[in-house]
């Protein structure tokens, strides 16, 4: 088959798949097909539609330029410090690079059905996906080149097209899609909602007007402290607060969080909450074992060997301090985001899924309370008494003889000793002194913090150890997510009751206490006044963060979305990265600034694309990546 081959600035792809970079600009005739034949009926239309969705997994391949640079994540045992989370790195950045590329590749595909496509529902479906791609464009490189034809040749010149026009090109194109209504009103289970409905392209206009509205409708008056003008409070956020709006109150959340992310629930597709996932299949996987996604195998610390019996992680995401101390008691989110109880493993291959890690997955509940277990975590909240009455009603299941690990009861806070056992299942008083838990040296120490399990896969095998292996679709639009994005549009509004109607709709499904005012807020600080205590609105905290009212809904986006790949768009979008990157984690402004003196507040453009597209020059570079200050602006248009 001939390879239509495509500008390697741009990363596309080809009809039949990714371009190697041995073909880039190459246009020669490989073979006597032609798109025409390829692409003349509705099998062909179908199988470059897939070739779309299917691109999109690579848009995630990497979680690191959505998460990294962040408050929520830090590195821990054995991981190097990252670039991208210190903001030392530069236009050849190879995650910033793939992101780039990946995302353009999946819009040429999408740009080809409609090409080719008589189908006017498969047309629409396209132009969810194109309109989903340039969304994630604009939140991480700003003004980027709006393509909306299919590339087959090599053709170089594709200059940026400003933000404003790319930000109403895809509104405009949403509200068509919406208005035709050649979509399902909602995805169907059979296809794991992993196709566009009207419900996941409302929800995904919703969010675009409100990133709209703030990058063309606010003005940053302060990097540092994070403040900003609101020149319209009504445009683009009244729209994202009314569109938003018609999405949550059409999608009630009836179940519980634990629920919401339960794999067999996921599994079968019946999730109402899921508007649109990215899909995957082990059952046709060429490689079960270690195909797939890497998502459950980030946001934990390391626990040891899988051959342990422990599930295999990188340490390079951890949740940060802030994150474990962001639950109040009550909370069910705490239990629903973290293993809290890893079971014992006798290194029988046979029992992997019955025992250590996944046991807790494939086992019956009385069954799990006779089995050994491996480490235990409590929340910071949890009374020393409370340790001490679960230690003595749990201890025959701290005998560990013929197991791979001894158990240990850690208490996730500052200051705590945790307990060790040994394998008769008897406290070991000098073992556990070596447990002193200050999160510095825990995040130095095996096993010592509980990891995020909200992307189990109950399924994987003993074979995969750090990456792969994780079958479950990654859901990128949710319907909690997006009573949120009503939450912070109304705000952004000045409708506060609005905007506390969809934040407690949240807090209050999974048993947080509903909040009258915003002045009702009020978030536990280990470190405050050198004793603890909890920080409410317009005060400051141990961080020296004043809490303002934003902050309230970018901390319950923290609990709801913990490992979901939105926090460093969230903090961008919203003007505090430097805010919190400078309280939270430590950073200065220096650290973020670049040699133009400008503030690193986008991701740069590939150098690769600077050098072969000859619309861009390095003139267009975002600030913080500019050889020099010529031209400073914002890097937005």
């Amino acid at each position: 088959m001939k390879k239509f081959i495509i500008m390697s600035a741009l990363g596309l792809a080809t009809v039949a798949g990714l371009s190697s970079c041995s073909d880039f600009l190459d246009t020669d005739n490989k073979s006597t097909a032609t798109p025409e034949s390829q692409f003349n009926n509705v099998s062909g239309w179908n199988q470059q539609l897939n070739n779309a969705y299917f691109a999109m997994r690579n848009i995630y391949s990497s979680p690191l330029t959505f998460c990294q640079g962040t408050d929520l994540y830090t590195v821990g045992q054995g991981a190097a410090a990252p670039v991208l989370q210190s903001y030392q790195f530069s236009s050849d950045n190879e995650d910033v690079t793939n992101l780039y590329k990946n995302t353009y590749a999946a819009i040429n595909y999408a740009n080809c059905v409609l090409k080719y496509s008589k189908n006017d529902k498969l047309n629409d479906q396209a132009r969810f996906v194109r309109d989903y791609c340039y969304y994630i464009l604009t939140q991480q490189f700003g003004a980027v080149p709006y393509i909306t034809e299919y590339i087959e040749s090599a053709r170089t010149d594709y200059p940026r097209t400003d933000l404003a026009t790319v930000y109403t090109s895809v509104i405009d194109d949403l509200k068509e899609i919406i208005a035709n209504g050649n979509l399902d009103a909602v995805s169907s289970a059979e296809d794991g909602r992993g196709r566009a409905s009207i419900i996941a392209a409302k929800a995904l206009l919703a969010k675009v007007y409100l990133a709209a509205g703030w990058d063309m409708q606010t003005s940053l008056t302060d990097a540092v402290n994070g403040t900003y003008t609101v020149n319209d409070p009504k445009g683009y956020f009244e729209l994202a607060a009314t569109t938003a709006a018609e999405v949550a109150n059409s999608v009630p959340l009836t179940q519980s969080f634990d629920q919401k992310w339960d794999f067999d629930n996921n599994e079968a597709g019946n999730n109402p909450e899921t508007l649109f996932a990215i899909q995957y299949d082990r059952n046709t996987s060429s490689d079960k074992v270690t195909g797939g996604h890497d998502q459950q195998h980030n946001f934990a610390l390391y626990m040891g060997s899988n051959t342990l019996g422990v599930k295999g992680v990188k340490s390079t995401l951890c949740p940060t301090e802030r994150v474990y101390y962001a639950y109040d008691k009550g909370d069910d989110r705490y239990e629903g985001t973290f293993m809290t109880t890893v079971y014992g493993y006798d290194g029988n291959a046979d029992k992997w899924s019955t025992q250590g890690y996944w046991a807790y997955y494939n086992v019956k509940e009385a069954d799990l309370k006779k089995m050994s277990i491996a480490f235990k975590y409590f929340p910071w909240y949890t009374e020393d008494s409370e340790i001490e009455t679960y230690c003595t009603d749990h201890a025959s299941q701290f005998v560990t003889k013929g197991m791979k690990s001894k158990t240990k009861v850690f208490k996730v806070a500052e200051n705590s000793v945790c307990k060790a056992y040994t394998v008769d299942g008897a406290y070991d008083a000098k073992t556990s002194a070596t447990y002193t838990q200050s999160f510095t040296s825990a995040l130095q120490k095996i096993g010592c913090l509980p990891p995020v399990r909200k992307f189990d896969d109950k399924n994987t095998t003993s074979d995969c150890s750090q990456s792969g292996g994780d079958y479950r679709d990654v859901v990128v639009l949710n319907a909690s997510e997006i009573y949120l994005v009503a939450a912070e549009a109304y705000l952004m509004m000045g409708d506060d009751a609005n905007s506390l109607k969809y934040l407690n709709a949240v807090r209050t499904r999974s048993h947080a206490s509903s909040l009258g005012s915003f002045s009702d807020y009020k978030r536990y600080d280990w470190a405050l006044n050198d004793v603890g205590g909890y920080v409410s609105l317009g005060q400051t905290d141990s961080y020296g963060v004043t809490i303002n009212k934003l902050d309230v809904i970018l901390d319950e986006r923290m609990r709801e979305t913990l490992g979901e790949y939105y926090r460093w768009m969230d903090l961008r979008r919203t003007r505090q990265l430097v805010r919190y990157n400078v309280a939270y984690c430590g950073l200065t402004v220096a650290n973020m600034t670049g040699g133009d003196g400008q503030i690193k507040w986008l991701r740069p453009i590939p150098e690769n694309e600077i050098q072969i597209n000859s619309g861009i020059t390095a003139a267009d570079q975002n600030p913080g990546f500019r050889t020099t200050s010529a031209g400073e602006g914002d890097g937005a248009e």
